[in-house]
């Protein structure tokens, strides 16, 4: 049931990407540029998540969580509740 669940949310997250929302990478790299590298090359960063979401339903999991937990949250919100949600998808 964990799978047929994981997969949906994948299925979801990739359609959500190809139908031109704002993936879940691009929400969580903006996060991370945000609160913690201003620096940070978005679009790379983006670019870099969304391959492995393409190859690992898992990680693309992770990526729909960290976005969902880091949506509307300030930096000081983001880092205490959604460290780890986050952190193997975008290093927060």
């Amino acid at each position: 049931m964990k799978n047929r669940i994981v997969m949906a949310v994948a299925a979801l997250g990739l359609a959500m990407t190809l139908a031109g929302c704002k993936s879940e990478c691009r929400v969580a790299c903006d996060k991370k540029q945000e609160c913690v590298s201003s620096g940070l090359d978005v679009a790379k960063c983006t670019e870099s998540c969304e391959q492995k979401v393409k190859k690992d339903k898992d990680f693309a999991a992770q990526a729909q969580e960290c976005s969902q937990c880091v949506k509307g949250r300030t930096c000081s919100e983001t880092m205490k509740q959604c460290l780890d949600d986050c952190i193997t998808v975008v290093g927060l």
